[in-house]
């Protein structure tokens, strides 16, 4: 009997067993199987590639619903921003939200917010250094809610003309709020819906599996899907092709000019695209001249460390004491520091984006990994240091300034402006810091604005 009793368990065991495994996955599970995988899009305003998106959607070891996404794009060069999302569901049903996490990153500044559960709730922490306590949430959110409208469309087939509201996990107030969409179009299975919200209304080309193909932004700029070779593509294309302002005749020696004036040519608006100019009798005069610096003292982010700067790595602080080692003094080291970066690296204009620390282990890099890297080793060894975006001069058959990228230390009491990628321990006069005025920056990288350069004046350095 005893047999007769464990036999007639592992039966009912085994059947349960292939109940649950062969058992119909739920709608939106269902959706969420066809979404998996990698996806990378470019982003392109007109003709110029301004970053990417990328998309992840996979389940972790415990089975749960993992969908990552990532959007890096550069209106100015020196104004980068990152901005990621994360979203976790349960692999059970109801497929309730595990966790879920936003951040926007900018140069020197990372600020999101974190929504786990707690209770019959969930709470948000805001990610910044002046987050303030978690703060309660009454709602609850699934897998399905997040896959509403697709499940819509799979369901229904709505025809254009269509509307849907779903709700939406709005990050920013850590509340779920009505969006609504409309079915702009349909053909062999592919849908064209827009969001209609004023001044930035999104239209977005499905495939087969709903997964977007292409999505317009506000008539402005565009998402294409891509290769992962296409969506990273040259900086150079995305910055250094945006900021390229030709000049009347090669300079000399130009790495030791000491005073350089220049005549600004084909704009109105001058004194926004370079605020250091002024009327003169040839017309609006950009006068520069070498070692020009910063004023004031170093601020807390002139110190810190970001994502972007991972100042207190093991492998930075190795890198930056292998640099210093045996040197005394704040200026003989920030030298130090400029000339190891100097020779470490190897300079490849366009270099795909990475990691600083993809940087280290490569070894190579364009102007703007140069100045990074030098500013991550001077703030591992404990001094204020930043990374400076603008023009300097470009010797060749057609002159003219591009985009670059150098830095400025705080050495001995005062800031120190050095050049990594051309080994300068003092920079020359054809070193331009781009407009800190936004409008004025975007002029110039979406083309509105065509300067050109004319030299009226130059001296050299004596020594």
């Amino acid at each position: 009997m005893p047999r007769l009793i464990v036999a007639c368990l592992v039966c009912v065991l085994l059947g349960a067993g292939l109940y649950w495994l062969s058992r119909p996955a739920s709608p939106e599970a269902a959706l969420a199987g066809e979404l998996l995988g990698e996806r990378w899009y470019s982003l392109r305003h007109d003709d110029r590639h301004l970053g990417y998106w990328h998309t992840n959607n996979e389940r972790d070891s415990d089975g749960n619903w993992v969908f990552e996404s990532e959007q890096r794009f550069a209106m100015n060069p020196y104004d980068t921003v990152t901005t990621s999302a994360r979203r976790v569901f349960s692999s059970n049903p109801p497929h309730a939200l595990l966790e879920a996490e936003h951040l926007v990153t900018r140069r020197d500044h990372e600020s999101g917010v974190r929504i786990q559960p707690r209770g019959y709730g969930y709470e948000a922490l805001r990610l910044s250094q002046d987050g303030g306590p978690p703060r309660r949430l009454d709602w609850s959110y699934s897998l399905a809610q997040y896959l509403e409208f697709e499940l819509w469309l799979r369901a229904e087939q709505p025809p254009p003309g269509a509307t849907r509201v779903v709700a939406t996990l709005d990050f920013e107030r850590s509340a779920l709020v009505p969006r609504g969409f409309d079915v702009v179009g349909r053909e062999n299975g592919r849908y064209l819906i827009e969001n209609a919200a004023p001044y930035s209304a999104t239209r977005i080309e499905l495939d087969d599996n709903f997964a977007p193909r292409t999505v317009e932004i506000a008539g402005l700029f565009d998402l294409h899907r891509s290769t992962r070779e296409e969506a990273l593509a040259p900086r150079s294309t995305l910055q250094a092709a945006s900021y390229h302002i030709p000049l009347d005749r090669r300079l000399p020696d130009h790495t030791r000019i000491a005073r350089l004036d220049l005549a600004i040519d084909g704009v109105s608006n001058q004194e926004k695209l370079f605020p250091q100019s002024g009327r003169s009798s040839e017309g609006w005069l950009l006068r520069l001249s070498g070692e020009t610096i910063s004023n004031g003292t170093p601020q807390i982010e002139d110190r810190s460390e970001t994502l972007h700067l991972p100042v207190g790595h093991p492998e930075l602080v190795r890198l930056a004491e292998r640099a210093v080692l045996g040197i005394e003094g704040e200026r003989d080291r920030g030298r130090a520091l400029n000339q190891f970066v100097h020779q470490y690296l190897t300079y490849r204009p366009g270099n795909p984006p990475q990691s600083l620390l993809g940087v280290i282990k490569e070894r190579r890099g364009d102007c703007t990994e140069f100045a990074d890297l030098l500013t991550a080793l001077a703030r591992s060894q404990g001094l204020a240091a930043r990374t400076i975006f603008g023009l300097a001069y470009a010797d060749g058959q057609t002159p003219a300034f591009d985009y670059h990228a150098w830095n400025e230390l705080y050495l001995d009491g005062r800031w120190v402006a050095m050049d990594p990628t051309w080994g300068q321990d003092r920079i020359d006069a054809t070193h331009i810091a781009l407009p800190q005025d936004e409008t004025a920056a975007l002029a110039l990288l979406t083309g509105s604005a065509r300067p050109s350069f004319r030299v009226l004046a130059l001296e050299h350095y004596v020594d």
